[in-house]
């Protein structure tokens, strides 16, 4: 058998995987490129970073900026519906490892592939933020939108934040992009994604710079060699925000208390059907009265007496015929 003939006989798809990876790079290069150009002044000398270094590692000011304009500038949340609706048609556009996992928990996808998609969402996050890392000048000296916990901010609050908008992304994801029952509004889930994206942003900014995305943390960090003793925060938050969506998941999709009188997707199919039918009945209206109405006459005919014409006579006055007994 084939490498190929073999990946198949998985259930993996390359071309799922190709397209996590490109999609996650443009996502990070757009989203943490734009955290780095926020930051930046226009000095003397031309472009000039922020006052955020690589040696002191602290993105504060990097967050404020961003903090201050996600309303005029929402480039992060633009690209990831971008990205979605580019390659929803071949990954599903997942763009997050914890999106990921909580399909596969779900049941929704195969496992090897969750993992395959995992990986190459790493690997894009680390080729987008390459490409910031080429495209900034003197970006040897920038973080480069690298997550970290702001100052006052403890490791508790960072992780319930993560933990909490992580929930409440991958639980959108499920309910509008997989659910049986959204079909008629999975045209509209990117959107709904990226809004969900929005109001993590606009929540977690100012606390650690939201990532709710371990890929998205996991770039910036290994171009930059920005390690926080925080980190690990930006992975397992993430995952374990995750984790607690499926369990809500599998129980909405469950026949658990379902009415399917009440059932949106039942009741419209119940409605389609009985207007079908009234239809078909208002057609056949005009043939069945035509058929009532000829077996009237018909009946009236045969129970009235015949008449016919005295000839002897000559008088020209009708005689009754009577049967012969």
């Amino acid at each position: 058998m084939s490498g190929l003939g073999l990946l198949r006989h998985y259930g993996l798809s390359v071309k799922a995987v190709v397209a996590e990876l490109m999609a996650m790079c443009l996502f990070v290069f757009i989203g943490t490129g734009t955290a780095t150009t926020f930051a930046s002044i226009e000095g003397p000398g031309g472009f000039q970073l922020g006052k955020v270094v690589k040696s002191t590692g602290v993105v504060s000011d990097d967050v404020t900026t961003l903090s201050n304009n996600i309303l005029t500038n929402p480039s992060i949340i633009t690209a990831l519906v971008v990205m979605a609706y580019a390659t929803g048609h071949l990954s599903g556009g997942q763009l997050n490892p914890a999106v990921s996992m909580a399909l596969a928990l779900s049941g929704s996808l195969p496992p090897l592939q969750a993992v395959a998609n995992i990986l190459a969402q790493v690997v894009g996050a680390i080729l987008g933020s390459a490409f910031v890392y080429g495209m900034i000048p003197g970006s040897s000296n920038s973080t480069l939108g690298s997550n970290e916990i702001s100052p006052g901010v403890s490791v508790g609050n960072a992780f319930l934040g993560e933990a909490v908008m992580t929930f409440v992304l991958v639980s959108v994801v499920l309910e509008t992009a997989v659910s049986k029952k959204s079909i008629t509004v999975r045209a509209q889930a990117p959107l709904a994604i990226g809004f969900a994206v929005f109001t993590a942003h606009a929540v977690l900014l100012p606390i650690d710079g939201c990532s709710i995305n371990p890929a998205r943390s996991l770039g910036p960090a290994i171009v930059t060699g920005t390690w926080p003793g925080s980190f690990w925060v930006f992975i397992v938050a993430p995952l374990v925000g995750a984790l607690f969506a499926v369990p809500f998941h599998m129980f909405y999709r469950s026949d658990f208390d379902t009415n399917t009188s009440k059932d949106p997707i039942s009741l419209g199919s119940q409605k389609s059907a009985l207007s079908a039918d009234v239809a078909a009945v208002v057609e056949a209206l005009p043939q069945a009265s035509s058929w009532l109405a000829a077996t009237v006459m018909e009946e009236l005919n045969m129970t009235s007496p015949k008449t016919t014409t005295d000839g002897e006579e000559g008088n020209g006055n009708p005689k009754p015929t009577v049967a012969a007994v």
